[in-house]
């Protein structure tokens, strides 16, 4: 009997990990593994209490045992979370709800910075190869571009590491789910309130490495189209990683003084590719003598501090409180219990403020 035991939980063991990569949640019925293994009915109650005492799975009255997608080392439960800051902005709550999502269900999750740094990514994932974590929650760095670090992302996977991505994917890792925003129609929510406005001069800035400026840009060019609005490209700003590192450690606003001056000046309104790009554009429109909101709408995405802070109140899309991080740690909770992950995009809605008033 000990034999016998010992042996079918190193065989469920092996059940366990097999299901989980075929997306199914429940083991067999105790019938059926006393069946499929030829050993009794008693052999499988022993073995499923130890994988049930080693958090393996867990035993529901009537209804059967379920994998709860634990190790039984609970130093193998760690979920790595690639995120490119986590100071301001967006970052501490979505962190927060992320962190405290995995710990409800026996997880952990250790928080690594990217800087939004193919580089830094590479050297983080490196470290994961000895000994990887149980899942990656990772933010893609620079995803609009090709990624160098693909090679150690099929690497980590065939070690059993489970990846899904936050905001955006990789080209090449699409089989990954992941949770982003609903961009297209963000834009289009946008591009349609300074249309009620209005407005039919509307310009945009976007950030061309990552993949929400693309398709934010994509949202914006196709309502514009449909309300038979010309753009031309003149009016369209395109920034990159380098020019926001700028701003942030230097305030260094050069790019968006040279968009006002290129780009805005038959313009009456502009969508911005986030909040932190339409406060500092907002101070260059006043530095450049414009009389805000009258002569420049402004509206932007993510409903920040900092939407509410400075000259007025600026028009931006938020989320459901809450919502990006808790969808995040439950999508890598579900995936590592053998259950659906499918990829979500996350819809947006507007805030009406003072900057399209």
């Amino acid at each position: 009997m000990s034999i016998k035991y010992k042996w079918l939980t190193s065989r469920l063991k092996e059940l366990i990990i097999n299901y989980i990569e075929m997306g199914i949640n429940k083991l067999p019925s105790e019938a059926e593994l006393s069946a499929k293994y030829k050993v009794s009915r008693q052999t499988v109650r022993l073995s499923l209490s130890l994988l049930e005492k080693d958090g393996l799975i867990v035993k529901k009255k009537g209804s059967g045992s379920y994998i709860t997608g634990l190790a039984s080392d609970a130093d193998g439960n760690t979920i790595g979370i690639l995120i490119f800051d986590d100071s301001d902005y967006i970052y501490p709550g979505i962190l927060g709800d992320m962190q405290g999502m995995l710990v409800q269900s026996g997880f952990s999750g250790k928080v690594f910075i990217t800087g939004n740094r193919t580089c830094t990514e590479r050297e983080i994932l490196q470290g994961f190869l000895e000994h990887p974590p149980r899942g990656i929650i990772a933010e893609g760095c620079k995803s609009a571009l090709p990624n160098p670090n693909l090679d150690l992302y099929y690497r980590l996977i065939k070690k059993g590491c489970t990846p899904i991505f936050l905001h955006n994917y990789y080209a090449g890792l699409e089989a990954c789910p992941y949770v982003k925003d609903d961009n297209i129609t963000g834009s289009a929510l946008l591009v349609q309130h300074l249309i009620k406005q209005g407005h039919t001069a509307v310009g945009g800035i976007f950030k061309f490495d990552d993949l929400q400026g693309p398709e934010r840009f994509q949202g914006f060019m196709e309502a514009m189209q449909s309300a038979h609005l010309p753009v031309p490209d003149t009016r369209i700003g395109w920034y990159h990683s380098n020019d926001l590192d700028k701003l942030m450690k230097f305030q260094d606003r050069n790019f968006l003084k040279i968009y006002i001056a290129e780009s805005l000046s038959d313009c009456t309104a502009v969508v911005c590719y986030n909040d932190l790009i339409a406060y500092n554009l907002i101070k260059e429109l006043s530095l450049a003598g414009y009389r805000l909101p009258a002569d420049m709408a402004v509206t932007a995405f993510d409903n920040t501090y900092l939407s509410n802070s400075g000259l007025f109140s600026i028009t931006t899309l938020s989320h459901k409180p809450h919502e990006m991080g808790t969808r995040a740690a439950q999508m890598m909770i579900d995936k590592l219990k053998g259950l659906p992950a499918i990829p979500q995009e996350v819809p947006w809605t507007l805030n009406p403020k003072e900057s399209t008033t």
